[in-house]
Order: C-alpha cells, then sequence, then structure tokens
C-alpha cells in the first residue's frame, strides 16, 4: 500500500516528507515490525519507536504529538488510532470481497467449539486482532460475529443466521441433549439443549450454503441454559442425578425463548422463572428477586431458569454448603 493511499484512507496527516513511498504490512508491537512495515504506535513512548524504526518500519502512525527522528521514513498522525483501524479495516474488507455474517449468543457459542474450515473466522472481541484477522485473510472468507455494533462499524451489508423455525428433535429424551437430521446429515445425542436446535439447524444451512467445512467439538460447557442439579437442599449434585435443576442463563434474548420453551413442555406447577428486580425482561409470570439468595425460598420445582452468571449461582450453592457444614 502506498503511503499516500495509507494516510488517505486512515485521515491521516504525513508530519514529515519521506522518502519512502510504500508499507509492506503492519505491526501494533516495536518487536514484531519488519522491514517495510507500518508501527501502530498505541501508547508507544518515543524509546518503542526508535526501536520500530530499527527494526525496518517505513512508517510510524500515532494519535499523539510524536516528533520524526528519521527522514526517510513517514510518520502519520491520526485523530482518533480506533477510527482509522476501521477504515484501514473497511477498505480491506471491501478489496478482498470479504463477507460477515451475525449469528446469536448461543450460534457463537456453538461456533467457538467447533472447527470450522479456513475460508471462515469467528471475529475477535479485540480490535487488534481482529485488525490482524482481516489483514491476513483470504479474498472471500467469511467473518462471523454477534456484535451487531462492530459488524455496522466493518460494513454496512451483512448476512444474518436465521433460526431454522421447522427444526424438530428426533426420540426426545432429556431436554440438555439432541438428535436431529439436519441437510440429511444425522445428529445423536449432541450435548446442546433441545432449544437450540433451530439455531443450530439454521447454523448448519449456512455453513453449507457458504462451502465451509464444521464439525463439532466439546459442546458440553456452551454457556447457555446449563443446568446445575441439585437436591431439595439446594445441594450440588451430579449432573442428572436428581430431578431438579437451576438452569442458567445469561443472555436476556436467549433467556425470553427458554422460558416460552419450558412453559409449552411442562406443566406450570413444575417450573419456575426467576429474574433480577432491575431487569428490563418481561416475561409473564416470572419470580422477581432482589437478592439472588431468594430463590432458595422456592420450593417443589423441577426447573428453574434464572436470569444470572453461573458465577454467582455456584457462590450461592457452596454457601448453603458451608452454612450447612456449622451445625
Amino acid at each position: 500500500m502506498t503511503i499516500e493511499n495509507l494516510v488517505r484512507l486512515i485521515n491521516g496527516q504525513t508530519l514529515n516528507k519521506p522518502s519512502v513511498s510504500s508499507v509492506l504490512g503492519f505491526a501494533f508491537e516495536a518487536k514484531n515490525v519488519k522491514r517495510g512495515f507500518a508501527f501502530m504506535a498505541v501508547d508507544a513512548d518515543q524509546k518503542e519507536i526508535e526501536l520500530a524504526v530499527k527494526h525496518g518500519a517505513y512508517a510510524v502512525i500515532s494519535d499523539e504529538e510524536i516528533t520524526p527522528s528519521d527522514t526517510e521514513i513517514a510518520y502519520i498522525k491520526v485523530d482518533n488510532f480506533q477510527t482509522a483501524l476501521i477504515r484501514l479495516m473497511r477498505f480491506e474488507a471491501t478489496h478482498k470481497n470479504l463477507k460477515f455474517c451475525s449469528v446469536n449468543a448461543v450460534q457463537m457459542a456453538i461456533l467457538e467449539h467447533s472447527s470450522l474450515g479456513k475460508n471462515a473466522a469467528i471475529i475477535p472481541k479485540n480490535l487488534t486482532e481482529l485488525f490482524y484477522k482481516i489483514m491476513s485473510s483470504k479474498n472471500g472468507d467469511i467473518f462471523f460475529g454477534d456484535e451487531i455494533r462492530i459488524l455496522q462499524r466493518i460494513t454496512p451489508l451483512y448476512d444474518t443466521v436465521w433460526t431454522d423455525t421447522k427444526a424438530q428433535a428426533l426420540n426426545p429424551s432429556s431436554i440438555f441433549f439432541t438428535t436431529m437430521i439436519c441437510d440429511d446429515v444425522y445428529y445423536q445425542n449432541l450435548n446442546i439443549p433441545r432449544v437450540f436446535i433451530g439455531a443450530l439447524c439454521g447454523l448448519l444451512h449456512y455453513l453449507k450454503q457458504n462451502n465451509i467445512s464444521f464439525k463439532l467439538n466439546d459442546t458440553r460447557s456452551l454457556g447457555h441454559f446449563e443446568p446445575i442439579f441439585i437436591d431439595k437442599n439446594f445441594h450440588q449434585a451430579p449432573f442428572g442425578s436428581s430431578f431438579r435443576a437451576i438452569i442458567i442463563e445469561n443472555d436476556e434474548e436467549l433467556f425470553a425463548i427458554e422460558a416460552l420453551y419450558l412453559k409449552k413442555n411442562f406443566d406450570p406447577s413444575e417450573v419456575v422463572i426467576c429474574l433480577p428486580k432491575d431487569s428490563l425482561l418481561q416475561v409473564d409470570n416470572a419470580v422477581r428477586f432482589e437478592n439472588l439468595c431468594e430463590i432458595k425460598e422456592l420450593k417443589n420445582f423441577r426447573y428453574m431458569l434464572v436470569l444470572s452468571q453461573k458465577s454467582e449461582i455456584l457462590n450461592l450453592l457452596s454457601e448453603s454448603e458451608i452454612q450447612d457444614s456449622l451445625f
């Protein structure tokens, strides 16, 4: 990329008149700079900048005031580093015809517990990592993300993986496992809750349509609709050893879907739906709690769906066991 095009893309200002005319790559750490690279000087001091130049940097890009110390290379000032990175990524995505796709929280969890073909990748949470992935991607690669704000900043157009509302389980037994046929492939006893069968099939359809190879790995800890089996005293029990379970969900969109699923498939006396008092989520007949420990007052249920973090529930159950041991 020429220095002239680089400056224009990131809406920067060249602080000197360099003799070099282009850059060959980018690095965020001085030690990773190679000859011909542009050094992205994020929070870098003068010592790091000088080290990058020593390693062969052809350009130094910063959103802070920097003093050119080498007349041959380009020193470029930008107003906002994050905006500059986004502009570079948008250009690269367009240039390489990259494709971006929005998935929901559970589809993202499934992708994170799977092996994808070389033409697909998951959008990382870290902007620097995303920059490297896009810069090293091949023409036509597909990126999956569950944060709409990031997708919108990278591209104005992106796909969405929809839920297959016609998907059905075969020989249903436990609600925490799924057996199904999708796109003529038989999947037996997947460690994926049955409530997510539509989301899973929708994802599989999209992967097939876009020629992305896919292999499910260990999905026992998706982090959604996750059961913790307990006894009547709220002591944790081995998986499946008790008929009573607290089901944990931390995503509000999924929580609403799961609440409807439980109400549809079980008698009202078997299911309790619990929400924090300050949650804006509207669920019919939900029990609102101010303090999580209040859920221990609820009795005679089979499944309790709680909007919470897993660590909070585990701490609550540990407290119950400690209190019992004192007496």
